[in-house]
């Protein structure tokens, strides 16, 4: 069993594989050696762990792990069943190598383009020759309806709802029009101008947003909510002896 750890912008992710099957996960707002071992109590041992962390300050937590498992700090100069073509690779976010780790092993011999909605709206290519190119980064819906709240007088922070409609008859309406009807429009511009360059191309969306376009983008897409602790599995299996899942 393989112990996957996420943390991210918003929340921190802990899973449990046996081989490539997901056996378990939650999901916690801050994750320490504490809440671990809570989540872990009454399980069989996991043989190893691997974590990726957008935090500085996870040094009690790499050092439980370090002490209790066979153990692997992601980072830009881990070990990777695919070619890293970008350009700084140790300013990649780890979530968008993972994924990308994944799209891979799903889609041989493909173009992927996953398209991830969370914090931010991140755009990552892997080609059909096993290499990843890169991409694009914009801001998520979060960051949106913030932003016009912070940045204008009189407009009010407001909240997500999956019910939308094109013409807003309030401000809070209209918000959610301009945010994520437009942010739709701008994913499918994205696809498009993709499509464009790769031919074939296969388009996963991931993220904790997923539920907003999931049945809303024009495109032909597979949702795959769990991708980045897909490949972070597969990371794990591969730097420790076990090269393909």
């Amino acid at each position: 069993m393989r112990l996957i750890i996420d943390i991210g912008n918003t929340l921190a992710k802990v899973a449990l594989f046996e081989e490539s099957t997901l056996i378990e996960q939650i999901y916690l707002p801050q994750l320490t050696v504490e809440a671990l071992q809570l989540f872990l109590k009454d399980k069989p041992k996991p043989e190893s762990a691997i974590l990726s962390s957008v935090r500085q300050d996870d040094k009690d937590l790499i050092e439980y792990l370090s002490q209790n498992y066979l153990f692997l700090l992601l980072s830009s100069e881990t070990s990777l069943p695919i070619k890293n073509r970008y350009a700084t690779p140790s300013s990649l976010g780890l979530d968008r190598l993972a994924a990308a780790v994944a799209a891979a092993s799903l889609f041989p011999d493909r173009n992927v383009l996953i398209v991830s909605v969370g914090t931010a709206i991140t755009y990552d290519l892997v080609t059909a020759q096993g290499e990843y190119m890169g991409g694009a980064i914009a801001p998520g819906l979060s960051m949106r309806l913030k932003a016009l709240n912070h940045f204008t007088e009189k407009l009010p922070l407001v909240m997500l709802s999956e019910e939308v409609q094109l013409i807003g008859t309030t401000t809070e309406e209209s918000i959610l029009s301009g945010v994520l009807i437009a942010t739709r429009a701008e994913i499918d511009g994205m696809i498009d101008n993709f499509n464009k360059h790769y031919d074939q191309l296969d388009i996963i969306l991931s993220g904790g947003d997923v539920k907003y376009f999931d049945k809303s983008l024009k495109n032909s897409i597979f949702a795959i909510p769990n991708i980045v602790i897909s490949g972070l599995n597969q990371l794990l299996a591969y730097n420790f002896g076990k090269k393909k899942l």
